[in-house]
């Protein structure tokens, strides 16, 4: 029985010194793999500064070309005629208009 006590405490006491070691060895692994706080923090650039950033410091004049296709489009995108509102939309707009028009 003193044989079996001793071979049980000899594993027990190397899983104890397996599991420390495990430990130290991975706390060590983590340490060396994130990157130390001190030089690291960047600054925090503010909604103005982005924009001052992202903003051309001149705006560059369309051409002659360009504003002919500018307008081309916009003559395009622009009805020449405007659709008639149909009987329930006339009066749903009146009412619209009645309610925001201050009295």
């Amino acid at each position: 029985m003193l044989e079996i006590d001793k071979k049980i405490t000899m594993v027990i006491l190397i899983l104890v010194i397996l599991v420390f070691a495990g430990i130290i060895g991975w706390t060590f692994f983590q340490k060396g793999k994130l990157p130390s706080e001190q030089g690291t923090v960047l600054e925090e650039e503010t909604t103005e500064q982005i924009l001052e950033r992202l903003t051309p410091t001149e705006a560059n004049p369309l051409t002659q070309e360009e504003q002919g296709k500018l307008d081309a489009l916009l003559e395009q995108l622009t009805p020449t005629e405007p659709k008639p509102l149909a009987e329930q939309e006339n009066k749903e707009t009146e009412e619209l208009l009645k309610q925001l028009t201050p009295q």
